[in-house]
């Protein structure tokens, strides 16, 4: 019976090979990561200002996954440039969204609330609007563009619309194949002024 034993650059070939793998597995986790992790400082809206003395609107346009949610942040900036304040921000925000939002009610600054959200934007939405409802705050709209995970919207909402992919679009044409409709939502329910 022969035993084999390998050489030493067929050893050194194999450790290479699993150094190889480490790094490679270790960079695509990298990568992973930074696609998942809410980017806290991207889309932070330059139109953010406080309403009105007597209590104004205020967008809240919430991205998707890695804010990989196309046109939806020029969306917001087309809005704030109509004169009503927006705020853009990554999904995983809405908690510390909702707070000033709440802050802000509370004290008068703010009346009409309005939440703008694309895939798990969508389901921050509604789940940023709840938590507006415990505090026993109204929301006046409520969009959800193709939302991951739930959808269901709380009775403080005053009107909700839920965009989903129909012919020819998919979970990204449909932020740029209802712009206009959004617009007219969140124009048309802004409030006081």
């Amino acid at each position: 019976m022969a035993c084999y034993y390998p050489g030493r650059s067929e050893f050194m070939g194999k450790v290479h090979m699993s150094s190889w793998r480490v790094v490679t597995r270790s960079l695509a986790l990298v990568v992973c990561a930074f696609l998942v992790w809410p980017d806290h400082g991207y889309g932070r809206s330059r139109a953010h200002t406080a309403s009105p003395l007597g209590g104004g609107s205020h967008l809240y346009v919430l991205l998707g996954l890695g804010n990989n949610s196309p046109g939806l942040s020029e969306f917001g900036s087309s809005i704030a440039r109509r004169g009503i304040p927006t705020t853009i921000r990554n999904y995983g925000d809405w908690p510390a969204l909702a707070q000033e939002a709440i802050q802000q009610y509370q004290s008068g600054r703010l009346r009409s609330i309005m939440i703008v959200g694309h895939s798990l934007g969508g389901s921050a939405a509604a789940a940023m609007a709840a938590e507006l409802g415990r505090a026993g705050i109204p929301v006046q709209l409520v969009v959800m563009l193709d939302p991951v995970g739930g959808s269901q919207v709380p009775s403080n909402v005053r009107r909700s619309v839920n965009f989903l992919p129909r012919g020819g679009e998919d979970h990204f044409s449909v932020i740029a194949a209802h712009q206009r409709d959004m617009a007219s939502y969140v124009l048309g329910a802004r409030g006081p002024r």
